[in-house]
């Protein structure tokens, strides 16, 4: 795959996943990280602002998946 198809799509995401919630919302940010990850394995550099972005959704699903435990 091109590398500015797989970061038009990143973007895209990224645009979609600004208004998504709830489940809607985790699976944007599946498409997010395996895109990500296909432009790593590649051999080029994911932009900065994406990688922050994968970063704080994966704590924001780490986060919620403890939001129903009992304490």
């Amino acid at each position: 795959m091109a590398i500015d198809y797989l970061l038009l799509k990143a973007e895209e995401l990224e645009l979609a996943i600004q208004t998504a919630s709830g489940d809607a919302r985790r699976e944007l940010h599946q498409k997010l990280h395996h895109t990500l990850e296909n432009i790593h394995f590649n051999g080029w550099r994911v932009p900065a602002h994406l990688h922050k972005l994968d970063l704080a959704l994966t704590d924001e699903e780490i986060e919620d998946s403890f939001d129903n435990m009992p304490v």
